[in-house]
C-alpha cells in the first residue's frame, strides 16, 4: 500500500508536469510576467470502504487539495484544458491510481477585494454565503460566489455533498370561494412526492392542514383528515364537533397565536379538556421586544433570512422556551421624516394612524404604515389582538343654548382616555350636532369639523350652502339617519391613498380615486386604490397603430410620440405625426443634384436612394457605395506590365522551393489601388 507522502508525491507530479506544459505555453504565447506559485496541501483519511482485495486489507481513499496562485487568467484556461485531456483513472502504481482532477474554486481580485467564484456543480457552504458576504442570490441554502478567501482554506465542494437542511413551511391562503380549496385538493392529489425542485432540494409533502369558513355566528376552523386540534384549543375556543380523545376537529375561531391542526403525534402534553395536568405546571407566557438601531436596509434582511431559518421551539433551559419570533416594525428615514412599517400580519392601531399621520390607507380601523417614530415605544400588534372600538351617539335635548357652551366646556377639561373598567375607556367625545328653535321651525348645525351627509342636505331645506356635496345647517329635526359626521379629509395625501399617477376626491366617510389621463390600472374590474394603483399606458402596444405607416412609436409617461424613418417626411409639418397625419417617401434625388456627387445618376427608392456611374466613369473607392463623397471617375484604360527577375543561386533546391511558393500564391496580388500582379512565371532555369 502506497503511504501518505508517496501518494502526495505522485499528485504534486502530476500537477508540475501539466503547470510545466504551462509554463511553456505562456512562454510561447510571450507572458513574460507570468508568475506561477504553488501551495500545496492534503486531506487523507478514509472516506468509505471498498471491497477488499484480499483478506484483511482495504482501499484506502484520499482527497489532495492542490492551490495554485497564478496571475494571468490564461493559466487557468490552460488547466482546464489540460485535465480535460487526462484520462482516468490515472494508474500511479499496482496500488495507486489518481480517480479525478477537479478545479472547484477560482479567487481573483475585484477592485479592492478577492471574490471566489464555484466552478460547475461546485458551491459554497450557506455558512461561508453569510460570513463572506455573497456576491449573488443564496439559492436553497448555498451560493456560487462570496466576497472573499476562506481564513480555513475551505474551498466549494459538490453541490450533491451540502449538508440537507428540513424546513417545513406553513402557508396561509385566504379565499371567500370553498371551490378554491377543492380545487387546491385535486392539485395535490395529482403531485408525485418527493418533489424534486433541484438537485439539492426535493419537496416531501404538501398537506391541507385547516380550513377556517365564515358564517353567520362567525368563523368556523374545520381540520383536514389526520389532523386534530389539540385540547387547550378546543377549550379555548369551544368545539363545534364535540372532544374525543382529548381532542376536537372543529372550533368556533382563528386561534390568534395562528398554529393550525397538528397531527397526533406533533401534539404534545394533551391532558384531559377541563382537567388541569397532574405534573406540569401552566406555562408562562413571555413577549419580548427587541429594538435594533441600524441605518443599513440590509440588515433587516439578513435578519428575515436568520429567522426563516430558526428552528422553533428554541430551548434556553429546561423550564423556558422560545416558541416564536417576528419582526413587527421596521422604520427607515423617508428624506426628511421617518416611515414606520409594519411587517406580515402586524399594523398600527386606528389612534396611532390618525395622531402619527398614516402613510397608506386606513382600513377597519388600522394601517400599516405611519409617519413618524412613536413616541410611547409602541409597536405594530397582531391585527387579531387590537381593541374593539366603539362608537355611541346620544341624543340630548334641550331648550336653553347656554347649555350647549357648558356642555362643551366640560368634554374640554375632561381628562381622556376615561376608564369605565379593566377593559373598557372613553378615548375620545365629540359633540356632532345642535338644534334650536329658530321662529317657528328647528335649525339643526353642525359643531366644527361635522357636516351633514348629502342626502340629508337634499331631503331637507339647507340653512347655509351645499358645498363639495355637504352642509352644515339645515332647517329640520330628522326623523331618522345619521346626525353630523366628521369631515376626515381622506384625500390630504392623494398618493398614499391612491397611489401615484392619480386624483382623489374626498367624500363624507369616503373618497373616490381616478387614473391620469395615458394611465390605467392593472385590474380594471376593480377601483382605483394604493393596492390597485395606476400604471402607464403603452399606447405603442395597442392593436390599431397610433402613428400610421412608415413611422416608429416612442412610448412616453402618460404619452406616447411619434416619428418618421429614415427616408420619410411628415404629410403636414405643421401637425404631429399620426394616423390622420401620415409619413411619406422622401425622393431624395430631387433635394440636390450632388447627392450622388459628379458624373453619376441618381434612383429613388421608398424610403431611401440609390447612386450608379454613368458609362465610362468608374466609383472611387470600390469597396462603398457611390455618393457625393465618393464620387465617380473618368474610367483610365488598363496598362500591362511583364517584368523579369533573375534570380542567381548556385543551389537548385532553390528553384524547388520558389517553384512551390509559387503555386500557393493567391493571385491576382494588389500593390495598390490602381495596381494588381495577375500573373507570375518561371521561364528559365539556368544549370
Amino acid at each position: 500500500m502506497a503511504s501518505q507522502g508517496q501518494i502526495l508525491k505522485y499528485c504534486v507530479g502530476i500537477i508540475i508536469a501539466v503547470l510545466s506544459t504551462h509554463e511553456c505555453v505562456v512562454e510561447t504565447l510571450d507572458f513574460p510576467e507570468t508568475n506561477i506559485d504553488l501551495e500545496f496541501s492534503y486531506i487523507d483519511g478514509k472516506l468509505h470502504n471498498r471491497i477488499p482485495r484480499s483478506a484483511g486489507s482495504e482501499m484506502l481513499e484520499f482527497i489532495v487539495v492542490v492551490e495554485v496562485n497564478v496571475s494571468q487568467a490564461v493559466v487557468i484556461e490552460q488547466i482546464r484544458a489540460s485535465l480535460a485531456s487526462i484520462v482516468f483513472p490515472l494508474q500511479l502504481d499496482n496500488s495507486t491510481e489518481v480517480t479525478a482532477a477537479n478545479i472547484t474554486t477560482v479567487c481573483r481580485p475585484n477592485t479592492t477585494e478577492y471574490q471566489c467564484v464555484c466552478e460547475d456543480a461546485y458551491a459554497w457552504s450557506y455558512n461561508n454565503c453569510l460570513t463572506y458576504e455573497a456576491c449573488g442570490d443564496i439559492g436553497f441554502g448555498s451560493c456560487g460566489c462570496i466576497n472573499g478567501i476562506p481564513s480555513d482554506g475551505e474551498m466549494c465542494v459538490l453541490e450533491s455533498e451540502l449538508p440537507f437542511t428540513d424546513f417545513l413551511f406553513e402557508i396561509e391562503l385566504d379565499s371567500t370561494s370553498i371551490s378554491v380549496i377543492d380545487e387546491m385538493r385535486r392539485y395535490l392529489q395529482n403531485i408525485t412526492f418527493p418533489l424534486q425542485l433541484d438537485q439539492v432540494v426535493e419537496v416531501l409533502d404538501v398537506d391541507i392542514t385547516t380550513v377556517c369558513n365564515f358564517n353567520d355566528s362567525g368563523y368556523k376552523c374545520v381540520c383536514e383528515d389526520q389532523y386534530f386540534w389539540p385540547c387547550d384549543k378546543c377549550t379555548q375556543y369551544g368545539s363545534c364537533d364535540g372532544v374525543t380523545n382529548n381532542t376536537c376537529s372543529c372550533i368556533n375561531d382563528i386561534p390568534n397565536d395562528r398554529l393550525f391542526c397538528q397531527t397526533i403525534s406533533e401534539i404534545t402534553n394533551n391532558t384531559a379538556c377541563g382537567q388541569p395536568p397532574s405534573v406540569t405546571p401552566v406555562p408562562t407566557e413571555y413577549l419580548t421586544e427587541i429594538q435594533i438601531n441600524s441605518m443599513d436596509s440590509s440588515i433587516v434582511n439578513q435578519l428575515r433570512n436568520i429567522l426563516m431559518y430558526f428552528s422553533l421551539p428554541y430551548t434556553i433551559s429546561d423550564s423556558t422556551n422560545i416558541t416564536e419570533i417576528n419582526i413587527t416594525t421596521v422604520c427607515s428615514l423617508n428624506e426628511t421624516q421617518y416611515q414606520c412599517k409594519c411587517e406580515g400580519l402586524f399594523v398600527w392601531p386606528n389612534d396611532t394612524c390618525y395622531l402619527y399621520e398614516a402613510c397608506d390607507v386606513i382600513t377597519n380601523g388600522s394601517c400599516t404604515c405611519i409617519n413618524a417614530l412613536p413616541t410611547d415605544g409602541q409597536f405594530c400588534q397582531l391585527k387579531e389582538v387590537l381593541p374593539s372600538h366603539y362608537t355611541i351617539d346620544f341624543d340630548v335635548r334641550f331648550f336653553d343654548l347656554y347649555l350647549a357652551d357648558y356642555l362643551r366646556n366640560i368634554f374640554t377639561n375632561l381628562s381622556l382616555p376615561l376608564t369605565l373598567s379593566n377593559s373598557i375607556n372613553i378615548t375620545d367625545i365629540d359633540m356632532t350636532t345642535v338644534c334650536g328653535l329658530n321662529g317657528t321651525e328647528y335649525e339643526c348645525q353642525c359643531e366644527q369639523d361635522h357636516v351633514w351627509p348629502s342626502d340629508t342636505c337634499r331631503a331637507y331645506q339647507v340653512c347655509d350652502g351645499i358645498v363639495g356635496g355637504t352642509c352644515g345647517c339645515i332647517q329640520a329635526l330628522p326623523s331618522e339617519g345619521p346626525l353630523c359626521l366628521k369631515d376626515i379629509n381622506e384625500c390630504k395625501d392623494a398618493v398614499s391613498v391612491c397611489g401615484p399617477y392619480s386624483d382623489c376626491i374626498n367624500f363624507i366617510g369616503s373618497h373616490m380615486c381616478s387614473c391620469w389621463s395615458g394611465f390605467n390600472t392593472s385590474n380594471k374590474d376593480s377601483p382605483v386604490s394604493r393596492n390597485n394603483s395606476c400604471q402607464d399606458i403603452n399606447e405603442c402596444l395597442f392593436s390599431s397603430p397610433v402613428c400610421g405607416p412608415n413611422s416608429i412609436c416612442t412610448n412616453q409617461l402618460g404619452s406616447y410620440n411619434c416619428s418618421c424613418l429614415d427616408g420619410f417626411t411628415a404629410t403636414n409639418s405643421l401637425l404631429l405625426i399620426s394616423n390622420n397625419n401620415t409619413c411619406r417617401d422622401v425622393n431624395e434625388c430631387l433635394q440636390t443634384t450632388e447627392v450622388c456627387g459628379p458624373n453619376s445618376r441618381c434612383t429613388n427608392l421608398i424610403g431611401s436612394y440609390s447612386c450608379s456611374c454613368l458609362t465610362g466613369y468608374t466609383v472611387t473607392n470600390s469597396s462603398e457605395l457611390v455618393r457625393a463623397r465618393n464620387p465617380c471617375n473618368v474610367t483610365l484604360p488598363l496598362t500591362e506590365y511583364l517584368i523579369e527577375i533573375q534570380i542567381n543561386s548556385m543551389d537548385s533546391r532553390m528553384t524547388d522551393q520558389l517553384r512551390n511558393i509559387l503555386m500557393y500564391f493567391s493571385l491576382p496580388y494588389t500593390i495598390s489601388d490602381s495596381t494588381n500582379i495577375t500573373e507570375i512565371n518561371i521561364t528559365t532555369v539556368c544549370s
